[in-house]
């Protein structure tokens, strides 16, 4: 093929976009001299590489030449994988970096050599960080690990030691020490009372000395919480801290400061911890020793720690001794929990009071409202008080209304223990600000933002990976989700929807009775709830006959107990204003009256949203919540919004269901037309992803089923969700009675 062929080729792929002919040109005389496979490899990828950056399309193309002189073009496409992510996680210059050091960089890791990328094995470090501490931390790119109580920060990649397996477990290690940092308290414990941060090192001549003994005096005091909690993982890791402990080396002639961190460090690690007393340095005097280690105050320590450690002669070098001891950002720490401690006292109160509402505190109370509001408050104070003395260290899950005990909502009690874990106890002004609110007719909070106060309040932002089928990988933390609440609304749409279907729903309640929990008895079973009389007869028969017995001579009752979580994705984009949305208002409507004769767990959520940076989903339903007003009242609140970006929402309630022990987990989506939003997510794209998402929720066993209401939809309805696991809906009409029917085949 001529030049000028693949030149117009170019052209083609990235339309509609018209890069500067001169770049064009330079790039292409670069090219002319490649053979035909060479062009050919190389510009079957730029479609993938082109909607990202340009500049990173161009420097591809340039380095492309290069690379494919060390590696066949079957590699190609796993090179761009890893050139997009590194541009992701690094920007443009980390990206040219790594396009440049093909061999140590690329074919390096391949070979089994020591390096590993973090992201190989992001997925695994989700699942272990979740594992030791019951929290979702999320994880960023850093030079040095560090933690700012909500995020990880590690190196991108690790190549300290020869062997892979050991970088994999040194990854573990460091997620581990970040954790523990956290459960220490010691980001807490440099906040001043006015929330500001306490400069600790201040008092120190050299501050960068005191701040490396901090570093030193954490890590004793955290590794040894780990040799309490996971000795396993502490036991392996001792090898490998020794040998980066040793790369502590002197600056010059005098070693004495390299040399007693070294020995500090190493004699810590290697004495019996069966002991109570750990000797951790000599001085002039004696000997420094701390008892308990793990309930060391590292900030009372480190003044005798440092005025031992400067006294002595020269100055040294951490080295990869720097990965072990990690850093501390105490400014963005301190910054992270300020912010957390605002959202959790702002979600405290309105839920709280929102929930004091919805129970009726203050009904038929208008005379003496604020001796009700008081007596509230004093119970409340009182209850969280008694339960803090208790130490019981399991949350708030009730409250006194009237003199009766009031069963707490799963998510106001789960936060309650947030706070306490954070606090060690909930501020009496949390609860007077709650019961004020729910005294007064708020039960939410206010915003500047008027387009905000339709929707409620945005409890936490998510970031998800997005599919790029064009690469053949993901784009990391591509699109962030905020979780909303739809405000519920007073309205007569319940009562109507009810009153038109009243037939229809009669039926389904019929059907949906027929699958409640069944209790049965089984015969001829060896233990059991009763005696089996016709088996114990005939056992009597077989002994006088003079054969064996059998044993089998109970009946048992049996339960047939359904084990069931669903969760309902509504499409709330701009496309269904008009008969499609109220069609779909009215399907749940019938489908949550029929659930709850049947007893299933479910939940209801809408997403629409704009653009990758604000996806949105929009709480109609908990999984455990009741159904009753005010989930009716959320359920009229759904209206047409904005764009259908349906791979964040699917990724968000798949983890939601994941986090469930039913035996089946069931993800319905109820749209109208194919995911589109404002942006390139759109046409193969943004199926591709949706079917990704998919296929993600079949794999952590979720299954999904799509109902649809688009005309057009054969062509890429079963391209997303599979053959089978979709219907079409033609008279929307009849979307009610259909949507019910379908739940039950799939259930029953």
């Amino acid at each position: 093929m001529e030049l000028s062929e693949y030149k117009k080729r170019f052209y083609t792929t990235v339309s509609p976009s018209r890069p500067n002919s001169w770049e064009v040109d330079d790039i292409f005389e670069l090219l002319a001299e490649q053979d035909e496979a060479t062009m050919e490899a190389l510009l079957s990828h730029v479609g993938a590489i082109w909607p990202v950056s340009h500049s990173l399309c161009f420097s591809y193309l340039t380095q492309g030449v290069k690379a494919l002189d060390l590696f066949s073009d079957r590699l190609l496409g796993e090179w761009v994988r890893e050139i997009l992510g590194y541009y992701e996680r690094k920007g443009l210059l980390g990206a040219r970096k790594f396009m440049a050091d093909v061999d140590g960089a690329f074919l390096g890791p391949m070979r089994g050599e020591s390096g590993v990328v973090f992201e190989e094995i992001s997925a695994r470090m989700v699942h272990y960080i979740r594992g030791i501490s019951g929290r979702s931390f999320n994880y960023s790119v850093s030079e040095l690990p560090s933690t700012d109580t909500s995020t990880i920060f590690l190196p991108c990649a690790l190549d300290t030691f020869p062997g892979k397996q050991d970088n994999i477990f040194f990854y573990k290690l460091i997620v581990s020490l970040q954790w523990g940092h956290v459960q220490s308290g010691i980001f807490s414990d440099v906040l001043s009372p006015d929330g500001g941060i306490k400069d600790i090192f201040s008092q120190y001549p050299d501050k960068h000395l005191s701040a490396d003994l901090f570093s030193v005096l954490q890590f004793v005091k955290t590794f040894r919480c780990l040799e309490l909690e996971l000795p396993g993982l502490a036991r392996r890791s001792k090898e490998l801290c020794v040998k980066l402990i040793k790369q502590i080396v002197p600056n010059g002639a005098e070693k004495d400061q390299a040399l007693a961190l070294q020995q500090f460090l190493i004699h810590f690690l290697m004495i019996d911890n069966n002991n109570d007393a750990t000797i951790l340095w000599a001085n002039n005097t004696g000997c420094e020793k701390i008892d308990a280690p793990e309930n060391m105050v590292v900030l009372d320590e480190l003044p005798k720690f440092y005025s031992a450690i400067s006294q002595l002669p020269g100055s040294y070098t951490l080295g990869s001794a720097d990965l072990l001891l990690g850093e501390f950002d105490f400014a963005r720490a301190g910054e992270t929990i300020r912010l957390r401690r605002e959202k959790n006292e702002g979600n405290f109160v309105a839920m709280l009071a929102g929930f004091l509402q919805q129970q009726g505190a203050f009904q038929n109370e208008e005379s003496e409202g604020s001796n009700v509001q008081k007596k509230l408050e004093e119970n409340l104070l009182l209850l969280f008080k008694d339960q803090e003395d208790q130490k019981s260290g399991s949350g708030k899950d009730a409250i006194l209304i009237d003199n009766e005990g009031i069963e707490l909502p799963l998510e106001i009690a789960a936060l309650i223990k947030e706070i306490e874990d954070d606090l060690g106890r909930i501020p009496e002004a949390y609860v007077q600000a709650a019961a004020g609110q729910a005294g007064g007719g708020i039960n939410r909070q206010e915003y500047n933002n008027q387009e905000e106060d339709a929707i409620g309040i945005p409890t936490n932002v998510h970031p998800y990976d997005e599919w790029d089928y064009r690469r053949a990988g993901y784009r990391t933390d591509w699109c962030f989700l905020s979780e909303k609440s739809l405000h519920p609304v007073r309205s007569g749409f319940v009562a109507g929807t009810l009153e038109k279907y009243q037939p229809q729903l009669n039926k389904l309640r019929r059907q949906f009775e027929m699958l409640r929990t069944s209790h049965r008895f089984v015969r001829r079973r060896r233990d059991g709830d009763d005696i089996d009389l016709d088996a114990l007869i005939e056992a009597l028969g077989d002994t006088r006959a003079g054969l064996s017995p059998s044993d089998r001579l109970f009946v048992q009752l049996l339960r047939d107990e359904r084990d069931i979580a669903a969760m309902f994705l509504v499409d709330m984009s701009n496309s269904t204003e008009g008969w499609v949305g109220v069609a779909i208002k009215e399907a749940l409507v019938l489908i949550a009256e029929a659930l709850e004769v049947v007893g299933d767990r479910y939940g209801i959520y809408g997403f629409s949203g704009m653009r990758r940076s604000r996806s949105e989903v929009f709480h109609i339903k908990h999984l455990d919540e009741k159904y009753g007003p005010e989930v009716q009242g959320r359920i009229a609140a759904i209206g047409p919004k904005e764009y259908t970006r349906m791979g964040p929402p699917i990724r968000h309630l798949t983890r939601k269901l994941q986090d469930t022990e039913s035996n089946i987990r069931l993800l319905v989506v109820i749209s109208d037309g194919k995911p589109e939003d404002y942006d390139d997510y759109k046409g193969q794209y943004a199926i591709e992803d949706t079917r990704k998402a998919l296929l993600e929720a079949r794999g952590s066993g979720v299954y999904s089923f799509c109902i649809t209401i688009d005309k057009s939809a054969h062509d890429y309805l079963a391209h997303m969700f599979g053959r089978g696991n979709y219907i079409f809906v033609d008279e929307v009409l009849s979307l009610p009675a259909k949507m019910a029917e379908m739940y039950r085949l799939l259930t029953s």
